[in-house]
């Protein structure tokens, strides 16, 4: 089995295009703001974006019109410069969740930041001189 990506159910469709195209600078491959969906590459997976509603719909279901509290799941990706790359996403609008730091029970140096949906994306880089395996 191949994992091929993950799809984040939104509430705004424009904003979370938005956050993963212009923030994060993904490259959309498909996207239509009237069916509520949205289709990004990344270097490993793609990230998809439908709106509640529409998932709802598609499994004839009634759609909640809340999003989900908290954080419904964090996206991990690996970077060169967490630092630069964290600074770079805050900048272009992403919000600031946890700044840069290093985390030696992890082995990394992390930082977050939230979608307008309230996903996190973690990013990190190795620290140097631990042996732990590449994610």
């Amino acid at each position: 089995m191949k994992f091929v990506n993950i799809r984040l159910l939104v509430g705004d469709i424009r904003a979370a295009t938005s956050f993963w195209r212009d923030v994060m600078g993904f490259r959309m491959t498909f996207g239509d703001e009237a069916m509520g969906y949205a289709y990004f590459e990344t270097d490993s997976a793609g990230v998809e974006l439908m709106t509640r509603e529409g998932f709802a719909d598609a499994l004839g279901e009634a759609a909640s019109p809340r999003k989900p509290e908290g954080h419904p799941a964090v996206l991990v990706f690996r970077v060169d410069d967490v630092d630069a790359a964290y600074a770079n996403f805050v900048e272009r609008g992403a919000t600031a969740v946890a700044r840069p730091q290093n985390r030696p029970a992890w082995q990394v140096r992390s930082a977050h930041v939230s979608d307008p949906d309230g996903y996190l994306v973690e990013i990190y880089s190795q620290l140097a001189g631990t042996d732990a395996p590449p994610a």
